[in-house]
């Protein structure tokens, strides 16, 4: 008689059979997690697995697999969750990884795994024609699914073309739901092989670098994919300090700068220690409405902020909370609430129906955590909040203009790579001089600090 399911897997038995998955699968990734948060049971994140290999090799440890309980379920609403049972313990598996589909059998794939650093191309200077091989070479090694690598394999040759040419309509539809993540990490060492004449070097940085992504021989390419990716200010932390200096006698520039300092690498504290360090220092009227709201007079950090919301949710439930706070969500008046979560709405009775699909962020993370959810929304508002003051409020020229005299210095040029569904791609390349640069701002409501602030190119 088979055993009954008594209880979940602890994190010593969810280690072990990420061990043992491994020993079955050996080129995929089994990271054991912990209860934490919103995730309310141990769990495996898979990656580079297909999950008939997860069906076969579970199997083979002589376990079944059954629906996710209410708990799993929470695990992840990104990705499926799926439940096994090996000898009446209950364990939680996450495929993590996107461009899957609804086929078992595709592997997908993750952020920067084709990047040059992911594909095992950083750090070495290569020719036109050692590039296109050493990346033919890397695909057919790192890439499992035989359909995704023959997919990139084809990408690969049209670059080589200079863009021209066209995909399969099979493989445009093996690449249609990843293209983006394609395009960022894939287009770092297709945009050289676009653009590299036949005499030219290619040098791919070992690390991740700050700004350079590649270097010609007569430029330091930054390739960008996306029109919303940004970059961190901890890269041009130099070209800020020259920037400084060159103001320090001028009181009114000085004053708007010193809410883009509070992002320098040298400001002390964390992401979201800065970003609410920011919107104190330019003062804006969501920071000062959550003032008023707490009744004090001021937010200088993180710390402080957790202590005014353990209060506060301690007497209220989620829709209470947002009821609470909802003044400093419109105070800026940018024609609708900024940092709001997406269940917002429903739980505070503004909207009829409920959410169409489960939120980490929101009721589940303050249900979980009530004071440290409260304090990373309330966090995310200021972020907004500063993003709408500084990129639409009455001194936004004046900050555009400072960012990108402070980023134009750069000794860059911008290589932005467009690959379109059927394969076809061009490259638009302009130096950082002749770019406008603005604000950027954007995370996770309940990860207000998983991005800090940073630039973004803006092309016309």
């Amino acid at each position: 008689m088979a055993k009954s399911v008594q209880n979940y897997a602890d994190l010593k038995q969810t280690k072990q059979l990420a061990n043992d998955l491994l020993a079955q699968i050996t080129q995929g990734k089994f990271t054991p997690h912990n209860a934490k948060g919103v995730k309310p049971v141990p769990h495996i994140r898979a990656q580079k697995i297909s999950l008939d290999e997860l069906k076969t090799a579970i199997t083979n440890l002589g376990g079944t697999f059954s629906g996710p309980d209410s708990n799993q379920v929470k695990l992840s609403g990104k990705y499926p969750v799926h439940s096994v049972d090996i000898d009446g313990i209950k364990y939680s598996i996450v495929i993590g990884s996107v461009g899957k589909g609804k086929d078992s059998g595709a592997i997908g794939i993750n952020r920067k795994e084709l990047a040059p650093t992911g594909l095992g191309l950083g750090g070495n200077l290569y020719t036109r024609d050692e590039l296109i091989e050493a990346t033919r070479s890397a695909l057919e090694v790192r890439i499992r699914d035989s359909l995704l690598r023959d997919s990139l394999l084809e990408l690969l040759e049209i670059a080589a073309n200079r863009g021209k040419g066209t995909l399969s309509s099979e493989h445009q539809d093996r690449l249609d739901s990843i293209l983006g993540t394609v395009s960022q990490d894939f287009g770092e060492i297709l945009t050289p092989i676009i653009i590299m004449d036949d005499d030219d070097t290619a040098e791919l940085p070992a690390g991740n670098n700050p700004i350079v992504d590649v270097k010609l021989k007569n430029m330091n390419l930054s390739v960008k994919a996306l029109t919303g990716s940004g970059t961190s200010f901890r890269t041009v932390k130099d070209l800020m300090d020259k920037y400084e200096a060159s103001i320090v006698n001028d009181k009114t520039k000085m004053g708007k700068y010193a809410v883009l300092k509070q992002f320098h690498p040298s400001s002390k504290g964390s992401n979201k220690d800065k970003i609410i360090a920011a919107s104190m220092t330019a003062g804006i009227p969501e920071y000062k409405m959550l003032c008023s709201i707490f009744k004090t007079q001021n937010i200088p950090n993180f710390d402080s902020m957790l202590g005014l919301t353990t209060k506060l949710t301690k007497k209220v439930d989620y829709a209470n909370f947002l009821k609470t706070v909802y003044p400093a969500m419109t105070a800026g008046n940018w024609g609708i609430p900024v940092g709001l979560p997406a269940d917002g709405n429903y739980h505070m009775g503004l909207k009829a129906d409920a959410p169409k699909r489960a939120y980490t962020a929101g009721k589940a993370s303050y249900d979980a955590n009530p004071s440290l959810a409260a304090a990373d929304i309330l966090t995310y508002v200021l972020g907004v909040g500063l993003l709408n003051r500084i990129r639409r409020g009455k001194d936004s020229a004046d900050y555009s203009k400072m960012m990108t005299d402070i980023v134009s210095k750069a000794n860059a040029v911008l290589g932005h790579i467009t690959i379109n569904r059927d394969g076809s791609m061009k490259v638009l390349t302009k130096p950082f001089s002749d770019i406008k640069f603005e604000f950027q701002y954007h995370a996770p409501s309940h990860m207000p600090g998983n991005n800090l602030p940073g630039f973004i190119g803006i092309l016309d």
